[in-house]
């Protein structure tokens, strides 16, 4: 699994890898904040919180192509926190009718579920995306996590999950097979035991059978975006 720490530094990173050998780590940039470090990283849209700013997203999309050192492994599409309906239109109207920097169709572009729209229903109105980014609270994603990693791996999709919150946290999103989630509070709190916990349930974790994001399974095996 990729973890991705939004704010971090290079430092917090090398201590992350320490404390979770077994995966790989990177930035959650957003557009208030983005610093040309040399790793992997995501582009989160800025919503949350209602900060969200149409114009300074595509700038800093557009920077991301232009002047990072490497390309984003995927951006997050413009939602409505919390109403998935409104997001459902928003995203198209992104992928659609609004003008888009330059080669940003080549990189992975995930839609963003959330609750007020029944799962399926969610999943089947996608388009144009390589990924779901899951939002919404704690207590909603641990009942939908299993049923959004199965219905992503069916469409074959990617599946994203931000701050999935608790010393449990981590090792829920890995053993319920997301292939990469995000997180501030290690670094905020310097909680390392919770990238110890996950190391030591990566560790238990035999090859898994049934497959991860099938019902039982437990994550196991380091996929191709844990290099």
């Amino acid at each position: 699994m990729r973890l991705y720490y939004t704010g971090a530094s290079p430092d917090n990173l090398r201590k992350a890898r320490e404390h979770a050998p077994s995966h790989s780590h990177g930035y959650g940039w957003t557009p208030q904040k983005m610093t040309p470090h040399d790793d992997h990283y995501f582009l989160d849209n800025g919503a949350f919180g209602g900060h969200f700013d149409g114009d300074v997203w595509v700038s800093t999309l557009e920077e991301a192509l232009t002047e990072m050192p490497t390309e984003p492994d995927f951006v997050v599409l413009p939602d409505v926190p919390g109403d998935a309906a409104a997001t459902i239109d928003k995203h198209r109207e992104w992928l659609y009718d609004r003008p888009l920097p330059l080669r940003s169709g080549e990189i992975m572009r995930y839609w963003v579920l959330q609750p007020g729209v029944p799962i399926v229903e969610q999943f089947d109105a996608i388009e144009g995306c390589q990924g779901v980014f899951v939002g919404g609270s704690k207590r909603w994603l641990r009942a939908h996590g299993d049923e959004i990693v199965a219905e992503a791996r069916d469409r074959d999709l990617r599946a994203h999950v931000g701050n999935p919150g608790g010393v449990d946290g981590l090792v829920w999103a890995y053993e319920t097979g997301f292939n990469s989630c995000d997180t501030t509070t290690i670094f905020q709190n310097g909680y390392w035991h919770y990238l110890e916990r996950l190391e030591d349930a990566t560790e238990e974790t035999d090859s898994p059978d049934p497959q991860p994001g099938e019902s039982g399974s437990k994550q196991a095996t380091v996929t191709e975006w844990s290099v």
